[in-house]
């Protein structure tokens, strides 16, 4: 018999984590692997040490049937289990192979690749010649699974119950050291328990970097939960031909392993390895890895025992974990029932967050709480000063499409909070509509974790360049600062269900309120039509009576005129009035030209001689989405308040209509004007109803300003002014592009 066919490794790749390790193109020679063509069964491709396990060369095989390898009499038995084992998995199945006067006995694991070809594996122990009599089945161990659930009844956390589940693995494995190790969120690794023998280092307790496992080796532990490698002496043994191209082994019981990884584990001291997959929810939890100071086989019928038994108890994983968070769940949204459900008493729920804060902390487990809105700051607790709340509301303004924000390292997203720290490590922001939020804050916690050797350390390059782990698994202490502990999984279930519950109110308050502004509306368009009806012949009789007195009595004269006056006045207010109720009766959504609407505004201002001594350009505007009467209104009330409060006597006002792409607000509309400007003091109040500068000899309502802002932010948008003394003003407002 031929020695079998090698290639040694080489560790020459650029980085470990694009290392294709599901193609190495190789196989672990304790075994020997074919693939087949599945119809007929014909060898396509053989690994090359055929020739030292069952006495026929590589070459002398492919193209040959793979039952002539099987005894006679055993031929059609094989089949028919290959074809099913393909298909059914009723792996492993006793393979004689005839070899001369003498028949070896194998282990036979078959798979299908996607590319439709049967693989067939032949496996024996190395070390202890296998005949039909040492068959080992399934059945001799479940007698260790049923022992283990019996042992975990009653036991309540992952820790105890992966305590079982190494001091059992060890002992039907026979390994030197089982452990169990579970991943974190950023996938790196610790062991919460193991159990080996004596004289043998502890790990237990130690992190490992999530390098050690990269994402290509967790995608394969998924994909095959249970990885045997028999000797890291061992040469790997190439296929035959390689001329087919890479083979898919993800599935493969021998495939060989990737030579970073055999390095790291003679680094060690591990002679032979069995990793098995602890899969909860679909994702890698965790794993159960076995190690041995020695080469160490163990057959297919016990590594499906440990697979079997992998999944029993990640399912009780699955059900302890679960339960643990139905209870937090459970107890967690009856207080955030109680706390919602007490903001129905409040007008302004989100202004009336203030008064919950302290609820709201003993919820989260937060060690401090803030409302930051355009009404102010309400802080509570451990909470950063004013000033950083209000740069961290400007910065949370990027979230404000997520809704949500969770984050244990709160200065890595939001820079300005790393001098509150020992305070705000961590942060959950929850979006409450336009500029507000309510934020959770925790406290530093400052963390000391044991890795097993610097994980600054886990790859280098030897003197060659080529990549390899690191050498030493001393347990090394790292200090970590400036994190809060991890917040909970089920934090952002509640988090959502807390901001839906918020926005619901806020909601159902708004609709109240408008049907509530909607009635006054009506009432106010009312009572202002009657006293605009009314107030027509006062006005008409106090004119007749100033012209007729004008000769005969000045003194009636001017107070007629004054009277006159005053009714006029009166009217031009109950005109606005009556026009601001109507206009908001319409507010259907539609399709605008806006452009178009502004030549009709500017025709209809020229027409009422409006715009005598002043100029409008109408520039380039687009097509937005809006209600059309109260975007017409409000054009035109811009446009009016021009030509009433920026006139100067000194020169011929030019206003000017134009958009831009204002990010982050989308597209914005704008009225200019170079005429008077407005006072620095002025221009915040200038929107509010009935505001008045009285140092301005051109009073209006206070209305029309006022009608502009709600149109705008009822539909989601915001108006502002700039503006300076003598130079003019800019009033801007952002709108809704159109869908065509």
């Amino acid at each position: 018999m031929s020695e079998p066919i090698h290639q040694a490794p080489s560790l020459d790749l650029d980085d470990c984590a694009r290392e294709p390790i599901h193609i190495p193109g190789s196989v672990q020679p304790h075994g020997v692997l074919f693939v087949l063509a599945t119809e007929r069964l014909e060898i396509l491709q053989v690994s090359g040490n055929t020739g030292f396990l069952i006495g026929r060369e590589p070459a002398d095989l492919v193209g040959t049937g793979f039952l002539q390898l099987v005894q006679a009499d055993a031929r059609d038995a094989v089949e028919r289990l290959v074809r099913d084992a393909a298909t059914t998995y009723v792996n492993p199945f006793l393979v004689p192979v005839a070899m001369g006067d003498e028949v070896k006995f194998f282990d036979g694991i078959v798979h299908i690749l996607d590319t439709g070809e049967t693989v067939v594996e032949l496996e024996r122990d190395p070390h202890s010649p296998r005949d039909v009599e040492s068959t080992e089945g399934l059945d001799n161990y479940l007698q260790i699974v049923h022992r283990s659930l019996g042992e975990l009844s009653g036991v309540c956390n992952a820790r105890d119950i992966a305590a079982v589940m190494a001091r059992e693995v060890k002992s039907f494995t026979g390994f030197d050291r089982v452990m169990i190790y579970r991943f974190a969120p950023d996938f790196h690794g610790e062991v919460i328990a193991e159990a080996k023998e004596p004289e043998m280092e502890p790990y237990l307790d130690l992190h490992y970097p999530a390098s050690d496992i990269p994402p290509q080796a967790r995608a394969l532990y998924l994909r095959n939960p249970v990885r045997l490698l028999q000797d890291v002496h061992a040469v790997p043994v190439r296929l035959v031909p390689d001329t087919r191209g890479p083979l898919d082994m993800s599935r493969a019981v021998l495939r060989s392993m990737s030579p970073i990884h055999v390095q790291y584990l003679k680094n060690m001291g591990v002679d032979a390895s069995l990793s098995i997959s602890l899969v909860v929810d679909g994702k890698l939890w965790g794993l159960i890895a076995c190690h041995h100071r020695t080469a160490r086989f163990v057959s297919y019928a016990v590594r499906a025992t440990a697979s079997l038994y992998a999944i029993v108890l990640s399912a009780q994983l699955k059900a302890e974990q679960a339960s643990l968070e139905n209870l937090r769940m459970s107890s967690a949204r009856r207080m955030a029932l109680d706390l919602i459900t007490g903001l129905k008493d409040y007008s302004d729920p989100v202004g009336s967050l203030g008064v919950t804060l302290p609820a709201l902390r003993e919820l989260f487990k937060a060690d401090g709480a803030a409302v930051l809105s355009s009404q102010g700051i309400r802080a509570e607790g451990s909470a950063p000063d004013d000033l950083e709340l209000i740069s961290l509301r400007q910065q949370l303004d990027r979230y404000r499409n997520d809704g949500i924000v969770i984050t244990h390292e709160a200065s890595t997203l939001f820079p300005s909070l790393a001098g509150s720290v020992p305070h705000a490590a961590g942060l959950v922001a929850i979006h409450l509509g336009e500029h507000a939020w309510l934020v959770l804050f925790r406290d530093e916690a400052i963390q000391r974790i044991k890795w097993a050797g610097d994980p600054a350390a886990a790859k280098s390059r030897d003197a060659s360049g080529a990549l390899s782990p690191r050498s030493s698994f001393a347990a090394w202490q790292e200090t970590v600062r400036g994190q809060s502990l991890p917040w909970p999984d089920s934090t952002a279930l509640l988090t959502t269900e807390v901001r839906s519950g918020i926005l619901e109110l806020v909601r159902k308050r708004n609709i109240l309120l408008e049907r509530s502004n909607q009635d006054l509306r009506r009432f106010a368009g009312i009572i202002a039509h009657e006293v605009k009806n009314q107030l027509q012949s006062g006005i008409m009789a106090l004119s007749l009576l100033e012209s007729r007195s004008e000769a005969k009595d000045p003194a009636v004269a001017q107070l007629a005129g004054l009277a006159s006056t005053s009714l006029t006045n009166l009217a031009k207010f109950t005109n606005d009035m009556l026009e601001f109720s109507e206009t908001e009766m319409n507010s259907t959504i539609e399709d605008i030209d806006f452009a178009s609407m502004a030549r009709e505004v500017v025709e209809e201002l020229e027409m009422s001689g409006r715009t005598e001594g002043a100029k409008i350009q109408i520039l380039s505007l687009p097509r937005i989405r809006g209600p059309k009467s109260q975007m017409q209104h409000l054009l035109s009330n811009l446009l009016r308040n021009a030509l009433t409060h920026a006139r100067s006597e000194s020169k011929h006002l030019c206003i000017e209509i134009g958009a831009r792409a204002d990010e982050p607000n989308g597209t914005v509309i704008y009225v200019r004007d170079d005429g008077r400007g407005i006072p620095a003091d002025k221009r915040d109040k200038i929107f509010d109803y009935f505001f008045s500068d009285r140092a301005n000899k051109t009073v209006g309502t206070g209305i029309g300003l006022a009608f502009c802002a709600q149109v705008i932010q009822r539909l989601g948008h915001r108006i502002w002014v700039e503006s300076e003394p003598q130079i003019g003003s800019t009033f801007f407002f952002s709108v809704s592009p159109s869908d065509g």
